[in-house]
């Protein structure tokens, strides 16, 4: 019987000062989730300030900038790599006297190691020869990741239709 009263009094000496700090030594499972949440790969606001330089560097026709905001493992339609989607690029801006493109309704999902963005997009072309004006309109799906700490285009899917 002593024995007994020796271990409860022993638990009790054990168990108070963690009961008057309110603190509990081994946390829910929602509590244990909730304090170790991943941290995501980029903010909405970075991924929008992203495509604010893709866009001007788009407009701007600065092929080596526009370049710069894609991987060195980027896809354009699943299936033009880098050297590819640079030639062409090249040769689009090279047609171009100016460009103007705008991104709509952009939706934008972040996860741990990527983030993938789909959007409407309407471009406006003109070009050098004859100065012929047309509009293209369409929709994306860009995924970014990080490479070198900054942002960059993964892979980029989209479809467009000439409009008069």
């Amino acid at each position: 019987m002593k024995s007994i009263v020796f271990v409860l009094w022993i638990l009790t000496a054990l168990l108070l000062p963690l009961s008057l700090n309110h603190s509990i030594p081994f946390r829910s499972v929602p509590d244990a989730l909730s304090a170790s949440k991943p941290s995501l790969m980029a903010t909405e606001q970075e991924v929008k300030g992203f495509f604010d330089q893709y866009v001007e560097r788009y407009n701007k026709m600065d092929i080596d900038g526009f370049l710069w905001l894609f991987s060195l493992k980027a896809k354009q339609n699943q299936w033009d790599g880098l050297p590819e989607i640079r030639i062409i690029y090249s040769d689009f801006f090279k047609q171009m006297s100016s460009l103007q493109n705008s991104i709509e309704d952009m939706k934008i999902e972040i996860y741990q190691n990527a983030a993938e963005v789909k959007a409407r997009y309407v471009v406006t072309q003109v070009l050098k020869k004859e100065g012929e004006k047309r509009v293209l309109k369409g929709s994306g799906r860009w995924v970014l990741i990080k490479e070198g700490g900054a942002l960059k285009i993964l892979s980029i899917n989209y479809k467009h239709e000439k409009t008069p």
